[in-house]
């Protein structure tokens, strides 16, 4: 008796091992502008909450180094490598169409994150971009007393993202608040901070009176917070960002920034990843639907009244 227990306990384990033998492994890529920026870092945490659970699917992060012409060479690659997935926040709408479409040929489903593509895929989770410039603008004409002089620093060309931001708030200055008067817009390459700082220092130097600062990201708006502040004038100038990062939270705290437009990264990369295993695990290929199925986050309008509603445990 005590033999044909261990007998069946003995075939149930070799079972099991057969079955977890037999899994396929999944390979995934994940190619952002960059690596190392903080929703960069978070989408990938956000991903891997995920698919720690899973010991089969092998994630491989590619560095872009935000050049549009290294995203284009790594989707070659991992298209030629044949990955069973690829999560890609586009550097350029069009420049990385072609390479899109070609994944998508391939039998390779593409979900962007943010910044999505011109060419059709399977999916685009995304920051409700025109809404969070719309509270921007709300937010910040509240808190100018709706009047004064104000500028944008704009994301880079093709970056639709950072255009349908700009686009929101625009659309709410003009809406809500006659009296407030966009006196400047010029873009930073790459999103960058240390470029922020430059134009910062340009307009102030054009603009005796300026009020307010809207830069379509956070990383820009803490440059031009470190310009407003080596001028002396960051008194005076409500400063506002988008994406609600770990450090410009802590400057909002700190009664430095005005506020940001809020997204939870990590939520973001979770159900990109909780998307890519149904999609893999069901073999259901690239969407067959004739447009790219968007899933628009709402943003939170983190202001010194209310970052604090932001737990820790959601700030990447």
């Amino acid at each position: 008796m005590a033999k044909s227990k261990l007998l069946a306990l003995f075939l149930v384990t070799l079972a099991v091992f057969s079955v977890v033998a037999q899994a396929p492994t999944y390979k995934v890529a994940y190619i952002p502008q960059s690596i190392g920026q903080p929703n960069t870092n978070a989408w990938l945490e956000g991903m891997m909450r995920e698919f720690r659970k899973f010991p089969n699917v092998k994630v491989q992060s590619f560095d872009a180094q935000l050049k549009a012409e290294l995203q284009v060479s790594y989707m070659d690659d991992v298209i030629n490598q044949k990955y069973d997935f690829i999560v890609l926040q586009a550097m350029d709408a069009a420049a990385l169409s072609a390479s899109v479409k070609a994944a998508e040929a391939k039998g390779i489903p593409v979900i962007t994150v943010n910044l999505a593509t011109i060419q059709k895929h399977t999916a685009s989770v995304q920051m409700a971009d025109i809404s969070a410039g719309y509270a921007v603008g709300k937010e910040l004409g509240k808190q100018l007393g709706g009047k004064g002089n104000v500028v944008i620093i704009q994301s880079p060309p093709g970056a639709i993202l950072g255009v349908n931001r700009e686009k929101g708030f625009r659309q709410a200055i003009a809406e809500l608040y006659p009296n407030i008067k966009i006196v400047g817009a010029q873009s930073a390459e790459g999103w960058k901070k240390e470029i922020a700082i430059t134009i910062m220092n340009s307009f102030l130097q054009a603009n005796k009176q300026l009020d307010g600062v809207f830069a379509v990201n956070d990383n820009m708006a803490e440059g031009a917070m470190i310009a407003a502040e080596s001028a002396g004038r960051l008194a005076q100038i409500k400063i506002w960002g988008a994406n609600g990062q770990k450090s410009t939270l802590a400057l909002i705290e700190q009664g430095k920034l005005a506020g940001t437009a809020y997204n939870n990264s990590f939520d973001q990369g979770t159900m990109i990843a909780q998307m890519a295993m149904d999609i893999m695990t069901k073999k259901l290929g690239p969407s067959k639907d004739k447009e790219t199925k968007v899933i628009q986050i709402p943003p939170f309008a983190a202001t010194p009244e209310t970052v604090k509603q932001i737990k820790a445990e959601d700030r990447w």
